[in-house]
């Protein structure tokens, strides 16, 4: 009797800590997800609308819509979404962005850029593209602009440094999010239930 005893209390246990590490899962993806929106480009908003923290090997959901820096909260990441693949064993999870430009804008790869109307977050750096023999723009990063130029002369503007998701991925502030998302989810979050 003891022992089926043991083994419900294991189990219980087990459950508890699941949803512990779900909560602090979720949390932490709210917080990493509004880190990336924030320190990234946003001319239109589809970008930042396309983060989503997903089990690995998942793909994420489609942008959410453009016209703002994206606000995420815990309903753009069901708790039961990371309930569920903890129980199942699978404990990694996998930060996705679906925007179909989203490697330009990490600064993968290089493109060629025309401004469609104002952005919806502020530049950063503003300046001329590069140019060939010909006067037609060659292909550059997003943020491979000249630096210097007023709002009047420029011709290309970037609204978020270059390096941006390297400097977010390495330079804390991914860190300092995860941290956020796990001390409120643990520290703040209470009891489960």
């Amino acid at each position: 009797m003891a022992r089926r005893s043991n083994l419900s209390i294991a189990r219980r246990l087990g459950d508890d800590i699941n949803k512990k590490l779900a909560r602090a899962v979720q949390e932490s993806a709210v917080e990493i997800a509004n880190g990336l929106a924030n320190a990234g480009p946003a001319w239109t908003g589809e970008f930042s609308s396309a983060w989503d923290v997903v089990p690995a090997g998942q793909a994420g959901k489609a942008p959410r819509g453009g016209g703002r820096v994206y606000r995420y909260n815990k309903r753009n990441f069901p708790l039961s979404r990371f309930e569920s693949s903890l129980k199942r064993g699978n404990n990694k999870f996998e930060v996705v962005n679906t925007d179909p430009d989203a490697d330009i804008a990490i600064d993968q790869r290089e493109a060629i850029f025309s401004a469609i109307g104002s952005p919806v977050k502020e530049p950063v750096v503003q300046g001329f593209r590069r140019k060939d023999g010909f006067g037609e723009q060659e292909p550059g990063l997003r943020g491979d602009v000249a630096p210097g130029y007023t709002q009047e002369e420029s011709t290309a503007s970037a609204t978020a440094p270059l390096d941006w998701f390297e400097t977010y991925a390495s330079g804390g502030g991914l860190n300092r999010d995860l941290r956020a998302g796990v001390e409120r989810a643990f520290i703040r979050g209470g009891s489960v239930g």
